[in-house]
């Protein structure tokens, strides 16, 4: 899956545990972990091609996750560990929507031997384009900003306050509007093993599906949630 909806994956599991620790870090803290396999092993991998040059490495493998957990519970304050566990969960999340279950080697590594594959050639670039061209990737994008205004205004707000409240409740119910017939192309697209098109130019159907179901979580999130209560971080 790509980078946006990672990052909108963050998002969702960031707002439920806020409601859980009601600290508003747990937002940017998900959207963080959601995208740190990325990050690292995409790293690792033009660094040392022959030995971590899959791109799917390190943090796609369950075993940072159970270090993770373990770092947490052994030295994390009390007050923390929701935060840490909303972290793992951030990161498992990134690994089953890459679908990490096809590339066992790496994802139960130690246990299977050594990690493998490699990055496609010229990766950057690729990818930077085809993220540009995935209208579902735009829609993650839109979905993941129009959140975070909600959530942190009162924090960053607007200069000025240009947008009357009418015009920034219509345009918040519009992004939820289009994150839902997203999600619903998208679920038929992939039981329809549908592929090439502008919206799903390189997803596989389980992918796809997946994506489908993150984008109707989010808009049935994104109507039910209200924003109405101003948490602060737990000191």
């Amino acid at each position: 899956m790509l980078i946006f909806a990672h990052i909108f994956a963050g998002t969702l599991m960031g707002l439920g545990f806020w409601h859980l620790t009601k600290d508003r870090r747990a937002v940017p803290l998900c959207i963080f972990a959601s995208v740190l396999p990325d990050l690292i092993d995409k790293s690792l991998g033009l660094l040392f091609p022959f030995v971590l040059g899959g791109g799917r490495t390190v943090f796609h493998s369950l075993m940072i996750i159970c270090v993770f957990l373990l770092c947490v519970l052994l030295f994390a304050r009390s007050r923390y560990v929701l935060l840490g566990l909303g972290m793992a969960g951030a990161l498992l999340l990134h690994q089953v929507f890459d679908e990490m279950w096809n590339e066992p080697a790496n994802w139960f590594y130690p246990l299977l031997g050594p990690f493998q594959g490699e990055m496609i050639p010229e990766y950057i670039g690729t990818y930077f384009w085809v993220e540009m061209s995935n209208l579902s990737e735009w829609m993650f994008m839109i979905g993941t900003v129009a959140i975070l205004a909600e959530s942190y205004g009162d924090i960053i707000p607007l200069p000025g306050g240009f947008l009357p409240d009418t015009i920034k409740t219509r345009a918040y119910s519009l992004v939820v509007v289009m994150l839902l017939i997203t999600g619903l192309y998208l679920v038929l697209a992939g039981l329809t093993n549908t592929t090439g098109t502008f919206i799903i130019p390189t997803y596989y159907p389980i992918a796809t599906v997946f994506a489908g179901m993150l984008a109707l979580c989010g808009a049935v999130i994104m109507q039910r949630e209200t924003f109405d209560t101003p948490w602060q971080a737990v000191p």
